[in-house]
């Protein structure tokens, strides 16, 4: 355990690193952990040099042998005494920093210092990370599945699919430190995420005295951003604070053309719409922790955002007879103005025992956001040359989604000997949404508005969940054996108002998990681990039975009906690590019982219906490789997936299943031209697959971007070409017995977008030293 050798407090993060006899090849690695606690695995017996380290602290040097008699060493406690070196004229050598961490249970990312970042939002980031993908419509995947959870720091948000990517939109990609991708959580992990975890790590640390950042940036399609973070530590109290404002417009178009094969003779439908989508946006984050002693730890942490989107959209319909002539013409325009607030506040309190890894944490949180807003429609039936003909048709809707979240975690830790490690914790929580959808149409012959019962819903939802897990890790010379069980009570109440209908759906789960890692050495691992995981139905616009219309000729009805979505995963991950390259392979299995799929259907009037389902299983498996460069003058990572997907549907109809094979290819290479500039690239290609009904086409994404530092980095400039070539497009094809139906969407992208930033406090090197050494050595037991 590593201390101030002055108050005794931990130091987090501290470095310490293993060299052998004359040779300076680092054998192990690791960084210390909150409470100061360190492990390093997978060595063979020997004579070692340790070299324990950390920024405004004299290193100490210390010997260490393995033998046959003590393969398992304790350090006991290293204290360091604080040094006079001047922090200023640290040099940072590229070696150091590592931008990608992969490591057994999960891959991290630090996107801090990512020029291709800077000026966007949290899904930009999110875009520029390993098998995670980003659609037109702001919703996340993972390895192609959007049953994935996103969380921030660590907690899911109670915000549905829709609602989360559009707060993730707005949310500045400066306010982001580093993304964790898990797709293979453990029992102690919430279960929530079918295809696993994605975990957004948001700025909240801060050095020694006080440190800060302003960002300032703006773009050709008329972007803007300014953010601004600064943290101050003295004593026991550290206090971090961050502000981001965020002016977005990104313009999108949609084309669709629909074979109506369920008439003789056939007809078409050509569509063609143009929306804008103009948001502003707030966002606060703050955190404050205090050591009331050498032990105890209090925290708390605030997150408020708050947005208004001026909302456009323009479609135009055009009829098509057999032979493809223009037989009757109509538009509609709606507008609106949509507003966003979140807020979340957590208190946490953390006691650390005597013995290393010996700690209870516990936290209380509470999570609540509102979205909504009134829409106006206008209609109009035109002649076929464009002119209005008759009156136009007029409705105004208003819907309001407001979810809210509370939970109480406490986790405890505490080893059972010198290679085995108990965990244990339960979760309770509790959410809440209530949903309203007023629709009213204009009776012209009254000159007034009057309510559409048929598009009138008021809604509730309620679940309570609690949880109990047990895990025990131990450590077997070269082996690190994992096995947990966590067992859920879940209880959900929906409760249609608006049509005073009642569904009930309680239920009990049970979610083991197991995990087996081999070292072969410092730079050699194996693992193998399982888990089950769940995707509960509820999100609104899947259980809502309410007819939602989209366009008049486009509506959707939710099915409140859906079970929940049960998963059983199996992964096998191979790893080899050096100096400079890390090379991760991960082949993966996963069935899914019930999976939730997306069902469409036309009726004889040429309206199409969009509704969920659950399918009978679905059968997933494939492989995701990725290789890490660090350490020189050309940086960043390669990372494919390759899967096989096939789903049986025969309960809902044989023509449903799908049999498909999917891949993706993602590079982030960074340049180092000089000491203060450097260059990155970004490149992303899906292939075409095969899904339930339809098939998604092809899809490409390139960026570019170029940083200057000056000021000894503290002045950064950067310029990033957004989608030079246009390829934001996203193409479907719905292959139905009653029509065929393509979709293009594409969203207009492309611009220059330049940003400045200003770093004050100590030099932002002290920084990404805390990032280093993430993915060193041969993984073994986490320190807790």
């Amino acid at each position: 355990m590593v201390v101030n050798g002055a108050s005794k407090r931990p130091l987090p993060n501290a470095v310490i690193e293993l060299t052998r006899g004359a040779d300076s090849t680092i054998r192990g690695r690791a960084n210390a952990a909150a409470d100061g606690a360190f492990r390093i695995t997978g060595l063979a017996l020997g004579t070692y040099r340790v070299r324990v380290r950390s920024l405004g602290y004299a290193p100490r040097l210390l010997p260490a042998v393995l033998s046959t008699a003590t393969p398992i060493l304790d350090l006991g406690t290293v204290a360091l005494a604080a040094s006079t070196v001047q922090l200023e004229k640290l040099v940072v050598t590229g070696g150091q920093t590592k931008d990608v961490q992969l490591n057994p249970d999960r891959n991290t990312y630090v996107v801090r210092d990512m020029p291709s970042t800077k000026g966007g939002n949290a899904l930009d980031v999110l875009r520029n990370v390993p098998s995670v993908d980003v659609d037109i419509d702001n919703v996340v995947s993972l390895r192609g599945n959007s049953g994935v959870t996103v969380q921030i720091n660590g907690r899911p948000s109670p915000m549905k699919p829709a609602q989360l990517g559009n707060f993730l939109s707005q949310l500045p990609a400066n306010m982001v430190a580093k993304i964790e991708v898990i797709p293979n959580p453990s029992a102690k992990d919430d279960p929530e995420g079918v295809a696993g975890i994605i975990n957004i790590v948001l700025k909240q640390e801060s050095d020694a005295g006080t440190s800060g950042a302003l960002t300032v940036a703006g773009a050709t399609n008329a972007h803007a951003e300014i953010g601004a973070n600064a943290g101050t530590q003295k004593g026991p109290l550290t206090l971090f604070g961050s502000y981001g404002f965020l002016r977005d417009n990104r313009p999108r178009t949609e084309a669709l053309y629909r074979d109506n094969l369920y008439l003789t003779p056939v007809t078409y439908l050509d569509e063609s719409s143009r929306r804008t989508q103009v948001p502003m946006a707030h966002s606060f984050t703050g955190s404050a922790t205090y050591e009331l002693a050498k032990h105890d730890e209090l925290s708390a942490e605030m997150l408020f955002t708050t947005r208004k989107e001026d909302e456009t959209n323009g479609i135009l319909y055009r009829d098509l007879n057999s032979a493809r002539a223009l037989t009757g013409l109509s538009d509609r325009y709606s507008s609106n103005v949509n507003h966003e607030t979140e807020f979340e506040s957590t208190l946490g309190y953390k006691h650390s025992f005597a013995g290393q890894q010996h700690k209870l944490t516990s936290e209380l949180r509470f999570a609540h956001s509102t979205e909504g807003g009134p829409v106006d429609f206008t209609a109009r039936r035109l002649t076929l040359d464009g002119a209005p003909m008759g009156q136009a048709t007029r409705e105004s809707r208003t819907a309001w989604d407001r979810p809210s979240d509370g939970t109480l975690k406490v986790d405890y830790a505490r080893p059972l000997s010198s290679v085995m490690r108990l965990e244990t914790g339960y979760k309770g929580s509790m959410q809440r949404f209530h949903t309203t959808l007023d629709t009213r149409v204009l009776d012209t012959t009254r000159a007034a508005y009057f309510p559409d019962t048929s598009r009138i819903s008021d809604f509730t939802y309620a679940q309570d969940v609690n949880a109990a897990y047990g895990m025990l890790v131990s450590q077997l010379g070269r082996f690190v054996l994992q096995g947990g069980l966590r067992a859920e009570r879940a209880t959900t109440q929906f409760h249609l108002n608006s049509k005073g209908a009642t569904y009930d759906n309680n239920y009990n789960s049970l979610f083991p998990s197991g995990l087996v890692l081999f070292n072969f050495d410092d730079t050699r691992q194996v693992k193998l681990s399982y888990s089950t995981r769940i995707r509960r139905p509820d999100d609104t616009d899947v259980i809502d039975p309410t007819l939602h219309f989209l366009d008049p000729l486009n509506v959707s009805r939710g099915n409140p009906n859906l079970k929940p979505e049960y998963i059983r995963a199996i992964e096998l991950g191979l790893q080899r690590s050096g100096d400079r390259v890390t090379m991760q392979l991960t082949p993966f299995f996963r069935h899914t019982i019930d999976a939730v799929r997306t069902i469409r259907s036309i009726d004889t009037l040429g309206v199409t219906t969009r509704t969920f389902a659950n399918v009978a299983t679905s059968n997933s498996y494939g492989t995701d490789a990725t290789v890490a460069l660090h350490g020189g003058r050309l940086s960043g990572f390669m990372g494919a997936s390759a899967f096989r997907q096939e789903s049986n549907a025969a309960n809902l109809s044989p023509g449903l299943s799908a049999h498909t094979f999917g891949w993706t290819a993602r590079t982030n290479a960074s340049l180092r031209v000089s000491k203060g500039f450097d260059l990155q690239s970004i490149f992303f290609y899906q292939a075409p697959t095969t899904v339930e009904q339809g098939r998604n086409a092809s899809r490409t994404r390139f960026n570019l971007a170029a940083r200057q530092k000056m000021m000894d980095d503290r002045l950064n400039l950067t310029l990033r070409v957004i989608d030079p070539f246009n390829t934001s497009v996203e193409k479907f094809t719905t292959n139905d017995p009653r029509f065929i139906q393509v979709s293009n969407r594409r969203r207009i992208d492309r611009s220059l977008l330049l940003s400045v930033t200003w770093n004050f406090g100590k030099p932002p090197e002290e920084e990404k030293l805390r990032d280093q050494g993430g993915d060193q050595g041969g993984g073994g037991l986490p320190p807790g």
